[in-house]
């Protein structure tokens, strides 16, 4: 049987066979899979047995949103994606992440639905870790900008979205403490390029050519990156990030991208701890500052951009809400700023990771257009296989 045939049967079978109620949304985000995303995980233990936690899920995701200008406008989105951590020992582990997903952007301001959608790979990487060190090799996402695994939020198309580094092909190392008392601090370092191998392709639907930097081919783009979790600083949630990336030559990039970010978030607990979530006891607020600074950005010699987030993000039983500003500032070419405001509302009705969540953007883009967007996401996660290991 033709494989993209198989495919289509298997996706639309796991469609059918989803409750009917399975309309929600966790936190307006994917999983993220970056490595050592989030750093606590590599301290589960189970009594004096260390013993990572394996999981397999699915997350089927329903998305609308309108705009008042702009595209796309007044469409409909599905998407479900496949997440599988699998730990062939203690020390190693594979990450694979697909996802049927939007992968081209129709161009007119035309009413649509399900336009351009695909099968895409996400991180699919190989790591090595000793709890202390790690290493890993092949798709992954930088460890750059603490924004865009933070916020919630409806809009994945958000500013803060301009700097996720993904489908890098390269490898990536980290050297992390221990959670003693002073939180977990974290060096990384990594080599890619952007991802033109087979794993860059879409099934159903013809894959955008790669343009810009880091797709000139090879290995010859490079960040490094400080990381923090977990400091102990009146309630022990208070962390950041600080990072450097640069580009190597692309496609339509003659000149080389460089990127500084610093990002600090921390979360104050009101009431309870996180382990009342289910119970709905929970009640904490959080604020989030990040700048990020570009030379050459895209690749354009002179073109320079510069980012500034501030969001607060409180979660009160099984209510969730989020309110951010932020700004884009473009110098050279295409020179302007952008405004962009956000507020989101959303309602945990099974579990803390079962949402639905509304939410409006206010778009200011300098000389140019004012742009009002509504949107409802609906998410829910279903973990098909959990298996937990135990090793002395």
């Amino acid at each position: 049987m033709n494989p993209r045939v198989l495919l289509a049967i298997v996706i639309a079978a796991v469609v059918a066979l989803l409750p009917s109620q399975a309309l929600a949304q966790g936190g307006g985000k994917q999983p993220d899979p970056r490595p050592f995303a989030l750093f606590r995980d590599l301290w589960d233990t189970a009594g004096d047995m260390h013993g990572p936690w394996v999981t397999m899920t699915w997350q089927p995701q329903l998305e609308y949103s309108w705009q008042s200008d702009g595209v796309p406008k007044n469409n409909f989105v599905p998407s479900i994606s496949w997440q599988a951590y699998t730990w062939f020992t203690p020390e190693l582990t594979m990450n694979v992440n697909l996802s049927f997903d939007q992968v081209n952007t129709p161009t007119s301001n035309d009413d649509w639905a399900a336009y351009g959608e695909g099968v895409q790979a996400g991180d699919v990487w190989l790591q090595w870790s000793d709890q202390r060190t790690g290493i890993i090799g092949g798709r992954f996402t930088a460890p750059f900008g603490l924004a865009p695994l933070i916020l919630p939020g409806v809009f994945d198309t958000n500013l803060v979205n301009n700097y996720s580094f993904g489908g890098l092909m390269g490898g990536l190392g980290t050297l992390s403490t221990g959670d003693e008392g002073l939180g977990i601090h974290a060096l990384s370092a990594s080599f890619f390029g952007k991802d033109t191998t087979f794993l860059n392709n879409n099934i159903f639907v013809s894959t955008p050519q790669a343009t810009g930097p880091g797709t000139g081919g090879g290995v010859d783009s490079w960040s490094i990156s400080y990381s923090a979790e977990n400091v102990p600083f009146i309630y022990p949630t208070l962390q950041w990030n600080f990072a450097y990336i640069q580009f190597g030559d692309g496609i339509g990039a003659p000149a080389n991208q460089k990127g500084f970010n610093a990002g600090v978030y921390w979360e104050y607990v009101l009431d309870n701890d996180g382990t009342d979530t289910l119970d709905a006891k929970y009640w904490s607020i959080g604020p989030l500052v990040e700048y990020v600074r570009f030379w050459n950005n895209d690749g354009i010699e002179g073109a320079d951009a510069e980012y500034f987030t501030v969001g607060v993000i409180t979660n009160y039983g099984n209510w969730q809400a989020d309110v951010t500003y932020g700004y884009q500032d473009l110098e050279g070419p295409g020179a302007g700023r952008t405004t962009l405001v956000t507020a989101n509302l959303g309602y945990n009705f099974f579990g803390p990771q079962s949402l639905v969540q509304l939410g409006y953007a206010y778009q200011d883009t300098e000389g140019q257009s004012v742009n009002h967007q509504v949107g409802l996401q609906v998410n829910f996660p279903i973990t098909i296989l959990e298996w937990t290991p135990l090793w002395e």
